[in-house]
């Protein structure tokens, strides 16, 4: 026979969606950055000890200079300081045109004379006066450095006058003294027209000494 009954019937929710946000660790930018070749311009600095090589050069640097003993530090001061001078010498003889009269009576005589003489460092420099009694002239000078033991001849320059056309010519010289000279002595030799002129200061040759040194530190040893 028929009869009523009743189900029920239970329906369960769906499971919730789990949504779960990236990690930014994985987030990746879109655009990525392109690496750029290296320059080959830029050099690299490599130390020799660190590819094993040994060092060329080793420098120990010792306490400052300002530490250095006091006495050290003022003799090289007094190198520093030293003057470099060349040594002094004197003309043995009065320059030959304080007397002008006397000059040109012996000019006349002689057709040669000693006009300038100047000590000028380690040199010698004057002008020597001949009569123009020919055209073709060679003035010399005849140079001693050890008691006339030898000798050599040390040609003058023509100085060109301006005028021209005058009764005299004149030559220069610079006579070169060495280190070591103690004393020198010269006469002078005029040649023209096949004959030899002679001006020897009277028999006694132009002489020049060197001077004695009596506190010329320049010559000296410190140490």
């Amino acid at each position: 026979m028929p009869g009523d009954f009743s189900m029920c019937v239970c329906l369960s929710p769906p499971p919730p969606h789990h949504f779960r946000l990236p990690s930014t660790k994985s987030l990746r930018p879109c655009l990525a950055p392109t690496r750029r070749p290296p320059d080959p311009r830029k050099k690299g600095v490599i130390f020799a000890d660190a590819l094993g090589l040994a060092l060329t050069t080793v420098r120990h640097i010792s306490r400052p200079l300002f530490d250095e003993d006091p006495l050290v530090l003022a003799l090289a001061s007094l190198r520093a300081m030293r003057p470099l001078s060349s040594p002094t010498y004197t003309l043995d003889f009065q320059a030959p045109t304080v007397d002008y009269s006397s000059f040109r009576t012996r000019l006349s005589q002689q057709q040669v004379c000693l006009e300038q003489c100047a000590v000028q460092g380690a040199a010698v420099a004057g002008t020597v006066r001949v009569r123009n009694i020919g055209y073709e002239k060679r003035v010399t000078l005849r140079v001693s450095y050890d008691n006339w033991k030898s000798h050599y001849d040390l040609p003058c320059s023509y100085l060109r006058d301006p005028c021209g056309g005058g009764e005299t010519d004149t030559f220069s010289f610079r006579l070169p003294l060495p280190l070591d000279t103690q004393r020198a002595e010269f006469c002078i030799c005029f040649w023209c027209q096949g004959t030899e002129h002679w001006d020897n200061n009277g028999g006694k040759n132009y002489t020049l000494t060197k001077e004695i040194e009596l506190h010329n530190y320049s010559q000296g040893t410190y140490w």
